[in-house]
């Protein structure tokens, strides 16, 4: 199911928050959908942001962070437009060709990444997805599936390991 909608960007307390109408996060709460992927469309400009459905104080919003504002142009109170679905993918982030390939290049790094919570295997996905250029993709999923097999398994604490 798809959602189309126009909001405001509006502050949470500490980075941007896209409001999602009461109409529609009711149907998002009803159907269990906790994670999405929306394209964002503002000045010109769009994004596909992969996020949480975050619900605080009753109300439930995307987070947009300082640099996706920056690529759509954006400042609080501004007008954007949205059409989001439910994210469906195995880990809910965009797999990368180069992790994919790392993971099935290393059956033991692959146990083990299919063993963390799904939340650090989003971390460790956004972490390679992020960088532009494929090869530093390949060497950073490589350096993340090392620190995995010495058993760091988290990875806002990987170790830069150097490799042969």
């Amino acid at each position: 199911m798809t959602f189309t909608f126009e909001t405001e960007l509006n502050n949470d307390g500490w980075m941007g928050a896209l409001l999602i109408p009461e109409d529609i996060g009711e149907q998002l709460e009803l159907l269990k959908v906790k994670r999405v992927v929306a394209e964002v469309s503002a000045n010109d400009s769009d994004i596909t942001l992969y996020a949480g459905v975050i619900k605080k104080k009753g109300l439930r919003y995307l987070m947009c962070s300082k640099a996706n504002k920056k690529l759509l142009g954006i400042e609080e109170g501004d007008s954007v437009h949205i059409e989001m679905s439910e994210d469906v993918s195995k880990y809910q982030a965009p797999m990368t060709d180069e992790l994919e390939a790392v993971l099935m290049s290393d059956y033991d790094a692959y146990t083990i990444f299919e063993k963390l919570l799904p939340g650090k295997q989003r971390n460790i996905i956004f972490m390679i997805y992020l960088v532009k250029d494929s090869q530093k993709r390949v060497d950073i999923a490589i350096n993340a599936m090392e620190n995995l097999k010495i058993g760091n398994l988290n990875p806002n604490k990987f170790q830069k390991l150097y490799l042969n």
